[in-house]
């Protein structure tokens, strides 16, 4: 686990739910799960989209471990996380990106999956666990045959792909806690403006879009825009929330999950304006790009977002959202369960 994580969130709520989460995600991807007992409640319950709703730790060691062959592959990484806390309860939310391969020395055989955590915690005797964990799974490509007749895949013919284990008007961390007993730091709030923004989209609750964006709110997807207020819209420029949520709501339908997996890269903050600079990572949208024995120990960007923002009565709202593609790979160790550039090495002033 990167400490710098740590070092960065504040709030040492946040900073505890954090650590049991990434054990739990340690847990799936190393296929233990001793550390259950320690990190959830004895009545905890977990509702899975690939293998059904489960009651009690023994149950979720038994139906959580990988039905599939021996890999030598075994990746997962975190991308999107938030958590808030009140009065010794908790709410979470990351999307969560998984590899399970098996590389013979000569072939590569990968099945890639991903989705969505939003999970409730609670907080006993001064301890914070998991009581209930809600996995949607959003994707998954490659070979399947790992886990067919074993998990739930995805049915493109459903709404949703399968049946919905996470409800945005219920699950949504900051609707489920309004107001987070700790304060965060400026930057934290900022970049938590592209992670409410994915959770709408994903959801379609252009509702709550409406909650933390500005009125003149813009996607810029032209990538070419200098100035918005005075240009003429072009193809991929969206301007005011009737737009926005009708662009969006258009791309909601064709499939279940965009899944805009964020991470932290760079940051700059000028009194009451800000921009922050956060690759996305989509493993299963590499564009033009096949997984292969050389890149498969990487972490891929496939866009730049740029995240502008505004404190408007002491509250950061983004008044634009701009996406630049790109094309990039990172290789990491296959034990990196987060990677943020911002906390690995980059400046927080310097300018992308």
């Amino acid at each position: 686990m990167d400490e710098r994580y740590e070092q960065f969130c504040s709030g040492e709520n946040r900073k505890a739910m954090h650590r049991v989460f990434l054990r739990f995600i340690e847990a799936l991807r190393e296929d233990r799960f001793e550390c259950l007992s320690e990190i959830c409640t004895q009545d905890c319950r977990a509702d899975f989209s690939t293998v059904g709703h489960l009651a009690g730790i023994a149950e979720m060691q038994s139906k959580l471990k990988w039905p599939g062959p021996e890999t030598n592959i075994s990746r997962a990484t975190v991308w999107n996380f938030t958590a808030r806390s009140k009065e010794g309860k908790g709410q979470q939310l990351a999307y969560v990106q998984f590899m399970r391969g098996i590389d013979d020395g000569e072939q590569l055989w990968p099945f890639q999956f991903g989705g969505e955590f939003c999970s409730s915690f609670v907080c006993e005797n001064g301890v914070w666990k998991l009581s209930r964990v809600r996995f949607d799974l959003c994707y998954e490509k490659g070979n399947n045959l790992f886990v067919r007749g074993h998990w739930r895949l995805m049915d493109y013919a459903k709404y949703s792909g399968h049946e919905p284990m996470i409800n945005a008007e219920l699950d949504n961390p900051w609707l489920v806690i309004p107001d987070d007993c700790e304060p965060q730091t400026d930057e934290e709030q900022i970049f938590e403006l592209m992670y409410k923004y994915a959770f709408a989209f994903d959801h379609g609750d252009f509702y709550f879009l409406q909650t933390f964006v500005t009125d003149d709110f813009m996607i810029n997807g032209s990538a070419h825009r200098k100035d918005y207020w005075t240009m003429p819209l072009e193809s991929g420029d969206f301007f005011r929330h009737r737009s926005v949520s009708d662009f969006l709501r258009d791309k909601y339908h064709k499939e279940a999950r965009m899944m805009h997996a964020c991470r932290m890269k760079n940051i700059e903050i000028n009194g009451d304006t800000a921009v922050a600079y956060m690759p996305r990572g989509e493993e299963h949208r590499l564009k033009n790009r096949t997984l292969t024995r050389d890149n498969v120990h990487s972490v891929f960007s496939t866009a730049l977002h740029f995240i502008y923002a505004k404190k408007i009565n002491g509250e950061w709202k983004m008044y634009k959202y701009r996406i630049e593609p790109v094309s990039e790979q990172i290789p990491v160790e296959d034990e990196c369960l987060e990677y943020h550039e911002y906390l690995r090495g980059g400046e927080r002033d310097a300018v992308v």
